[in-house]
């Protein structure tokens, strides 16, 4: 009989805390574990190889986004350098630009930590300085504040230096206003930073926006949409402590769909493929796992 592990010992194995790895299993689907009698999660020897491989990964700078689908073989192979991460460009000079702004910021260096984003933004194209410096810097402190290395507020520290960076990117809202998007999370979800990049990635690509902010009830957000004759939605729908993207996203679409008027589509950002009932007005759900994943379907959407 194949031998089972508890979350406990895939945390010791490979130095990730089990939130994380919680997060992993629902956010990206890396582990799809069996459940004992007490509902308690079960892992495979497979699961076991693939969580080290990935500990390894993230730490090297390698976004658990792009990843996180890979197979055994290919993360061994990514790890001894002979396979290319083809969501990563850039990665050794994006590692040094970030190391060099968490160094600032384990001292609360905040001058110097807004000061060289603002080098960075106005140096970069914005697309290059959400995905070479943005996007890697938010993944890395978020890694290290799950280990203890950084606290929740230096992670809220820079979360504010680079809202406050993005806000300072101008881009016409330009494009075919039958592709128009309006951008959102649910109620109770405050993660507003992955909307604005959404926000931002759209308008790179031509796609003109309705930027409508974050935590609205579903009855509420209809009654936006009904008015803003929007046919897309961009819905952020990342797990927080209010917010259980598995448990409610379900139930929170279902009360979208009844008060619509107008057929609409739907993308969850940061949503893993979940089963979903057929609704009367969202005419289609898109689950977009990562802000990569997200510029690929607006290049198309343009």
């Amino acid at each position: 009989m194949e031998k089972r592990f508890s979350i406990k010992v895939i945390s010791d194995s490979c130095g990730i805390k089990p939130h994380t790895l919680r997060v992993w299993e629902q956010r990206y689907g890396v582990f799809n574990p069996e459940r004992s009698e007490a509902g308690q999660r079960l892992y495979h020897e497979e699961d076991l190889k693939k969580a080290k491989l990935l500990a390894r990964l993230v730490e090297k700078g390698h976004a658990i986004s792009t990843v996180a689908s890979y197979s055994l073989d290919e993360l061994q192979q990514m790890l001894d350098g002979h396979l290319e991460d083809k969501g990563s460009e850039n990665l050794l000079l994006s590692k040094s630009r970030t190391e060099k702004l968490l160094s600032y910021l384990l001292n609360y260096q905040t001058e110097q930590v807004a000061n060289e984003l603002q080098q960075l933004r106005t140096m970069l194209g914005a697309k290059d300085f959400i995905f070479s410096i943005v996007l890697p810097t938010m993944r890395e402190i978020g890694t290290l504040t799950m280990k203890g290395k950084y606290t929740v507020t230096q992670e809220h520290i820079i979360s504010t230096i680079i809202r406050d960076q993005l806000s300072q990117l101008y881009l016409p809202n330009i494009g075919d206003r039958r592709q128009q998007v309006a951008l959102a999370t649910p109620e109770g979800n405050l993660h507003e930073l992955a909307i604005i990049i959404a926000d931002i990635l759209c308008r790179i690509n031509r796609v003109p926006t309705r930027y409508l902010g974050a935590a609205h009830p579903a009855e509420c957000l209809s009654e936006a949409l009904n008015a803003l004759g929007c046919p897309n939605l961009i819905l952020g729908v990342l797990s927080s402590d209010q917010w259980d993207y598995q448990k409610d996203i379900v139930k929170y679409l279902s009360k979208l769909d009844k008060k619509l008027t107008e057929k609409i589509s739907v993308v969850l950002g940061a949503g893993s493929p979940i089963e979903l009932p057929d609704f009367e007005n969202i005419k289609e759900v898109h689950f977009i796992e990562s802000f990569e994943n997200l510029d690929d379907y607006l290049r198309k959407l343009s």
